[in-house]
Formats: C-alpha cells, structure tokens, sequence
C-alpha cells in the first residue's frame, strides 16, 4: 500500500503547521493511503556531529530515535514535512532532522549507494506556517527542503506556505488555510502517489 510519512517538526503540540499537516494527510487518507504523523519534538534527536564516520558505509553512528526514522523514509513513497517559520526559515528540529541525512549524501554521493533510487519515484513536499503575511519568508525554508529532496532521491513535490498564523492553533479559525492545505494534499497525492 503506498503510504506517507508526515513528519511535524514543530515544538508545540496541534500548532498551526502541524494542523495544517493534518489537513495535507487527510485527503491522502480518503484514497486508501496510510499516514504515519511523527512529532519530532518528542524524539529529541541529536544534531549531526560532522564526525564523517558515516563515510564508510552510509550509516549514522549517532545512536538515538533517529535511527527507525532513516528506514522509515526508506520505505514510504512519500515525505511531507512541516514546519513554523522562525527567523525566516525551518524550525530547528527539522534542520536537526535534515542534518542527519549527511550519512545518506555519503552513501549517494561518496560511495554511490543510496539508499533510495530516483526511478523509485517517491516524493516529498513542505508545508510552513508563519505569523509574518510575507511569503518571501518561507523561500529559504523552500530552498533547503529541496536540497533535502535531492540528496535523498526524492522527487520534490511542491510547498504550501501559509502566512498569518502566530497563535497556537489559530488555523482551526481559518478555514481557508486548512482548505488550501487539503487541498495541497489532494494534489500531491494524485500527481505523485496514485
């Protein structure tokens, strides 16, 4: 069955860009497609320690819950990441996250072993929110998510960012953004999993 991965890499429980997430995975959940919502925040993942023992085979040797996550992404046909924007970018437990693939840019680039195939097909997407109405502030976040997609093997997706959202929870105010969101999902999931 082909599935997805929803990773939610914001530090509060139901914020707006985990609840936008929701709304992505829902119409992948009404074609038959599982979801599996993983909230990064209770993982407390180490940052990369740029310690190049990956270099060998491709593998982290930092031993945490990082590790499930990696066959994870190995396995799904789909990769949906959000995030707030902070400052202008990712929040930084998912910076944490991507960080953690350097072991797999080894494998791809130094050893020439991915760990997944391009042909494979799988695809990733973004999803940020932000308090700021300025969608130029989530253009670094977009940037670094398809470097991200590239060095994994994943086909990028596309991005939905959505502005004016700076109290917990204050999308379930907005029906239009969770609409946008739904309909994101509806979209990636007919263009890239079915």
């Amino acid at each position: 069955m082909t599935n997805i991965l929803a990773i939610s890499s914001s530090p509060r429980r139901n914020g707006n860009s985990e609840l936008a997430l929701r709304s992505f995975c829902l119409a992948a959940e009404e074609k038959g497609i599982s979801v599996e919502l993983i909230r990064l925040q209770e993982l407390r993942l180490e940052p990369c320690r740029g310690c190049e023992l990956c270099a060998k085979d491709g593998r982290c040797v930092v031993k945490d819950k990082m590790q499930p996550l990696y066959e994870k992404v190995a396995a799904v046909e789909g990769l949906v990441l959000a995030t707030p924007i902070y400052f202008g970018s990712l929040s930084a437990q998912l910076k944490i996250f991507m960080d953690r693939f350097q072991c797999w840019w080894q494998a791809k680039y130094r050893l020439k072993k991915p760990f997944v195939l391009l042909e494979e097909g799988k695809a990733g997407y973004l999803i940020s929110t932000g308090a700021l109405q300025r969608a130029d502030f989530a253009d670094n976040a977009v940037a670094i998510a398809k470097v991200f997609f590239h060095s994994i093997n994943y086909n990028y997706g596309g991005s939905l960012s959505l502005q004016g959202l700076d109290h917990k929870g204050e999308i379930d105010d907005d029906p239009a953004a969770l609409k946008s969101a739904y309909a994101a999902g509806k979209e990636f999931v007919n263009g890239y999993l079915l």
